[in-house]
């Protein structure tokens, strides 16, 4: 470029009488892209398969034992519901007309618990299923390659 034409470019040089030199500056950009190619294909076949077990269970089961127990007395106050052991005594109050009026506890009744175990069994049916993959299209070893030469 002349120092004429440089002058044209930038208006400075007309003035100075010095040499100006333009250096031109570059930038590089990238574009990435994505490309979707089919690389297979694969079959899946599902069966169920069906199977008789025995299933044991143990089940428990509780029983409540009510006992009748006379106790024929004169109380002045209702005695409370009480615990002995295992079994849970509620009094059982009964108003008896006398020249008074006294408060007589008839009866108890004695709770216990009485638990027993037994095992059953029960047939169940039970399910399996097995899978079966069969791939079509390319194969592994040709999908690597095919990987490797295609461009990025």
């Amino acid at each position: 470029m002349q120092s004429n034409e440089l002058a044209e470019v930038i208006p400075e040089a007309k003035q100075s009488s010095e040499m100006v030199e333009v250096i031109p500056v570059v930038e590089e950009t990238l574009r990435v892209e994505k490309r979707e190619y089919e690389s297979g294909r694969v079959l899946v076949h599902k069966t169920v398969t069906e199977r008789d077990e025995v299933a044991e269970v143990l089940l428990r089961q509780q029983d409540l034992i009510v006992e009748r127990v006379p106790v024929g007395r004169a109380v002045s106050e209702a005695p409370q519901t009480r615990q002995d052991g295992d079994t849970l005594i509620v009094p059982i109050l009964e108003e008896v007309m006398v020249v008074e009026k006294r408060l007589f506890l008839k009866e108890e009744l004695h709770i216990r618990k009485h638990s027993t175990e037994r095992t059953e069994q029960h047939k169940v049916r039970l399910r399996t299923e097995h899978v079966e993959i069969e791939q079509t299209g390319r194969k592994p070893s040709e999908e690597a390659t095919t990987a490797k030469e295609m461009p990025t």
